[in-house]
């Protein structure tokens, strides 16, 4: 009998990669992409699945305890927050996600925005663009060699934007993650609490999951302890933010610039208090995007379902038991 794999929702152009690896294993994908709207949709085609695979559309405990078949749910992300973890584990579901899919990408991207606020790219950009050929409202700029990187979170990506850091030239690596013991300090990268971190940074960059204890990590009290004239970047989640308190931050001089990739409310982004701030870029959501990470987050995405229905052990098990 053929193992049935819901995908509820995807944003891809194609689902050849999944079926690649499904190729000759009786998997079979029941395509619900504009289909599952709601957890009502969600049954209606998952009742019946051995396995779920999903992006956007939360993973409730009421749709939980209406699959009766489902062995394994996996995220197409890093991130797992759509997911109700304790009740899938109750029911001893598998959940997965892709936690190694686009390190390079969101790497690159934080070092992007790094760069631009340290040189001041966008104010400008504004200024020529305005017709004014000077530098003087870039003043003051630093050497990177003067400066200290600060790290909230030091996972797979946050390490690899201290490796590149370090080859950029800053001066100073510190980074909090109170689920890290230790680092390699030939990086020279050193550990300190959220305190030290944000006492020391000259520039912070945001590298943590979304969870209740994450949630307004950087409040007004975070943003009072950064050195004056700071620089605040985030790719992780918006949630980590209070962007209200940022924008004063960014208003009274506290913080010299931001550059985020995440908003608290992506649906409705008109609504964030940093939108039209000169000192502020927003890209949408995008740091994570290349072409090659998509087809390896699908292909992966597909591999975890594979092995927990054939072997029963995805590489990327998150609640195991």
């Amino acid at each position: 009998m053929p193992h049935k794999v819901l995908i509820t929702d995807y944003y891809y152009p194609t689902l050849d990669e999944e079926r690649r690896v499904f190729a000759g294993t009786g998997i079979e994908i029941c395509d619900g992409n504009g289909r599952c709207k709601t957890p009502e949709d969600v049954i209606a085609l998952g009742e019946d699945a051995d396995a779920i695979i999903t992006q956007f559309v939360p993973i409730t405990r009421g749709i939980l305890e209406r699959l009766r078949r489902c062995k394994v749910i996996v995220r197409y992300a890093i991130g797992l927050d759509t997911i109700d973890i304790p009740a899938a584990t109750e029911r001893r579901i598998m959940v997965a996600n892709v936690p190694d899919y686009c390190i390079a990408e969101v790497s690159d991207h934080a070092l992007a925005l790094i760069m631009a606020l340290v040189r001041k790219v966008k104010v400008m950009d504004t200024e020529v663009q305005r017709g004014t050929w000077a530098y003087r409202r870039a003043v003051p700029v630093r050497r990177l060699g003067e400066l200290t990187l600060g790290l909230i979170g030091f996972g797979h990506i946050a390490r690899e934007v201290a490796r590149k850091a370090r080859a950029l030239g800053f001066g100073r690596i510190s980074a909090f993650d109170p689920y890290v013991a230790e680092v390699d300090t030939a990086l020279g990268i050193s550990l300190a609490p959220l305190d030290g971190v944000l006492a020391q940074a000259d520039v912070l960059s945001i590298h943590a999951p979304a969870t209740q204890e994450t949630r307004h990590l950087i409040d007004d009290d975070a943003l009072r302890r950064l050195k004056r004239g700071a620089f605040v970047v985030n790719t992780s989640r918006g949630s980590l933010v209070d962007e209200s308190a940022l924008a004063r931050a960014l208003k009274d001089g506290q913080v010299a610039g931001a550059a985020l990739d995440v908003l608290e409310d992506e649906a409705n982004i008109e609504a964030s208090p940093l939108r039209g701030l000169d000192n502020v870029i927003l890209t949408p959501h995008m740091a994570w995007y290349s072409t090659g990470a998509i087809q390896e987050l699908q292909r992966k995405v597909a591999e975890q379902v594979r092995d927990a229905l054939l072997v029963g052990r995805p590489s990327y098990w998150v609640n195991r038991f």
